[in-house]
This record gives structure tokens, C-alpha cells and sequence, in this order.
């Protein structure tokens, strides 16, 4: 599974997949129809309960990997058969004159070729023009039809593309369904290892802003953070999830609010991973910002997620780093437009705070802006 893993890994970076060809469309097609065979082979690998959430992230993470290369080739696809038929296009008066060249020359019969009504030394002048011309109206013609070729295969590209889009939709929402049920059937924490859901509650219905909400959080008691060094891995952390950097901490959006944190667009039903291994402090609503989840990767550490939609955490629970904790809100692909490219976009804030102040996650994750 070497394609997908160099997927994720690009993924789990924070920075879409992108090959050594990414120029050329229909290397980037064959990229993508490598990927979606890894997550499909992945999807239906047969493993054991413990590793199913594992296998079936890994899944969806390809998929997404695979799904992003078939958008990216069609995109080049469509460039790349552009810039073509506007330069065939451009070039139409020049490349008629060298059709009937080559015409006028495949059509010639050789004894006449020998003869001259000027003589011997016209026919010999005539001869060296030709010897002359030849060469280069053949490496014109050798031009024009790898051209021709080049967009044969492109056109193929996008037909192959569009196929391959069509399942792998299909392939993608039956992974997503798959890890929602192995997730919804896991083994719980006893009640008693979680923290007091009431407390929680009056905490989140008392706070006026996220910031006290935080700090109110951190001053409670909970379940001990996992033995990670979390300070240790400051700019290399993964993002959360496979998408771009909306805004950064500290810019304004268009209401000219500023948040400390990280405003992350990214596809509709994404899969949201935990960056880190770290012990889950919070998972409700939260104010305006919707779905709230909150981890703790090491003591004096919050890292707050909102805008999940599908929540597949609870309060307590101890996660491993790529740990599935839900996805983004939307429709699925196939109801959305992506067949024609125009994917809803989800957001996703990020924040990071540390002994109970924010700090910039730029500085911490790697994004596209790096």
C-alpha cells in the first residue's frame, strides 16, 4: 500500500498530495486510479475488530487522497487539452500550408521530380532547396502529430477520470458508513472513567466566550493526559483534517472578527483525525461555534476543534495520533456538484492553547502556507 501511505503522509502534513508530474494529466490520473485501488483494497482487507477503526480511517483518508488526484488530473486534463486546441486553433493558416506541402510532395511522381524546364542547373538548385525544406516540414509533421496524440490521450484521460470519479464516490460513502458503524460499536469507557457530563454541561451553558470556557475547562480536574511529548513535535504536526488554510490566527474574517486560531476550509464530510495522541476533555455544542471538541495532548495542552459535525468521540476517552473524531458537515459528494468540480466547502477552527493562553497553531501545524 505504498501509493496510499504516500498519500496520507502528504495528508497527514497538512498539504494535498502532489506527484512529481503533477504537470502532466494523465500520470496524475494513474496516480489516482493507484490510490483508489489501495483504499478499495483497504476497505474490504479483512482484519481484526481492534484494528478495524484503524484500517477503515485509512480507508477513508485514501479515498479522499485518490478522490483529490482525480480532481486535480481533470483540472489538468482540461488546461492542458485548452492550451492545445488554441494553439492548433492559432496555428490553423500555417498548418494548412504544411498539409498541402506534404500532400503536394506524397503526391508528386518521382519522374518529374528529375526534370526541369530550366535545365540541368535549375533542377540541381531545385534539388538542393528541397534536400533543404524536407527536413524541416518532416519534423513539423512529426510535431503535429505527437500533438494530436498527446490530445487523443488527454480526452481518454477524462473519460477514464470520469469513471473512475463515479465509483469512487461510491467507494468513499461506503467507507464512511463502514467506520461510523465499527465506531458506534466500540467498547465504551464505565461510566465512571469519564468526566461528570453535568458539570461539563454547566460549564459550557455559563461560559460568555469560548476563551473562559477554556479556562474554566483547564482548571477542572480530568482524566490524565497520555505520556506523549506534545511540545516536542511544535511544527510538524498534522492538520486535523485534509483541507487549506481559510484564515490565519490573528486575520480577520469579513465581519472583522479576530480569533487566535486557524479557520480551515475543507470538503464536505471530510474526515476529521485527532493530530496527536491525547485524552479527549470536552465533546458537545458549544455557544455559536457548533460542535466543540476538546483534547488535551499533554498537561498544560488544549487543543480545540469546532465545526465537526458527526462526532465519533466521547468525553474520557484516550486517542491514539489519526484517531478518527468525526466529520465535517455537508452533502455528500455525489448531491453537492463535485462530479462538475464545484465542491461546498466546509470550515473548521483550530485553536491551540498553552497554560491556558492561545497560541498561534501556525507556528505548530504544517499547512499549505508553509
Amino acid at each position: 500500500m505504498r501509493a496510499l501511505r504516500a498519500a496520507l503522509a502528504a495528508l497527514a502534513l497538512g498539504v494535498p498530495f502532489v506527484a512529481e508530474a503533477q504537470s502532466d494529466p494523465v500520470a496524475r490520473a494513474e496516480e489516482a486510479s493507484a490510490l483508489l485501488a489501495e483504499a478499495r483494497a483497504a476497505l474490504t482487507a479483512e482484519t481484526s475488530a481492534s484494528d478495524r477503526i484503524a484500517v477503515l480511517t485509512e480507508a477513508v483518508r485514501g479515498f479522499e487522497a485518490g478522490l483529490e488526484a482525480v480532481r486535480e488530473s481533470t483540472r489538468q486534463a482540461v488546461i492542458r487539452e485548452q492550451a492545445i486546441t488554441d494553439r492548433l486553433a492559432a496555428e490553423q493558416a500555417r498548418l494548412g500550408a504544411l498539409l498541402s506541402v506534404l500532400q503536394t510532395i506524397g503526391q508528386t511522381p518521382e519522374q518529374a521530380m528529375l526534370l526541369h524546364p530550366d535545365g540541368p542547373l535549375s533542377l540541381a538548385r531545385s534539388g538542393m532547396l528541397v534536400s533543404e525544406v524536407t527536413p524541416a516540414v518532416a519534423a513539423e509533421a512529426a510535431e503535429l502529430r505527437a500533438t494530436l496524440e498527446e490530445l487523443n490521450r488527454i480526452r481518454r484521460t477524462r473519460t477514464v477520470a470520469a469513471a473512475q470519479l463515479e465509483q469512487a464516490l461510491l467507494d468513499i460513502q461506503a467507507a464512511r458508513v463502514a467506520l461510523a458503524g465499527v465506531v458506534a460499536q466500540r467498547v465504551r469507557l464505565p461510566q465512571d472513567s469519564a468526566p461528570d457530563p453535568v458539570l461539563l454541561g454547566v460549564l459550557s451553558a455559563s461560559s460568555a466566550t469560548l476563551r473562559d470556557f477554556a479556562e474554566q475547562l483547564d482548571a477542572l480536574d480530568g482524566p490524565a493526559p497520555p505520556l506523549s511529548d506534545f511540545a516536542a513535535r511544535q511544527g510538524s504536526l498534522p492538520l486535523p483534517v485534509a483541507g487549506r488554510v481559510l484564515r490565519a490566527a490573528g486575520e480577520p474574517d469579513l465581519a472583522g472578527i479576530i480569533r487566535p486560531g486557524l479557520v480551515l476550509a475543507a470538503p464536505s464530510q471530510a474526515l476529521v483525525t485527532s493530530p496527536s495522541a491525547a485524552t479527549v476533555r470536552y465533546v458537545g455544542t458549544l455557544l455559536d461555534y457548533g460542535n466543540v471538541i476538546v483534547l488535551e495532548p499533554q498537561t498544560g495542552y488544549l487543543l480545540i476543534l469546532a465545526g465537526v459535525d458527526d462526532l465519533y468521540v466521547d468525553a474520557g476517552e484516550v486517542l491514539s495520533p489519526g484517531a478518527p473524531l468525526g466529520l465535517m458537515g455537508g452533502l455528500p459528494e455525489t448531491e453537492n456538484g463535485f462530479a462538475s468540480g464545484q465542491t461546498r466547502q466546509e470550515t473548521l477552527y483550530l485553536e491551540l492553547r498553552n497554560g491556558g493562553e492561545p497560541v498561534d497553531p501556525g507556528a505548530w501545524f504544517v499547512t499549505d502556507k508553509d
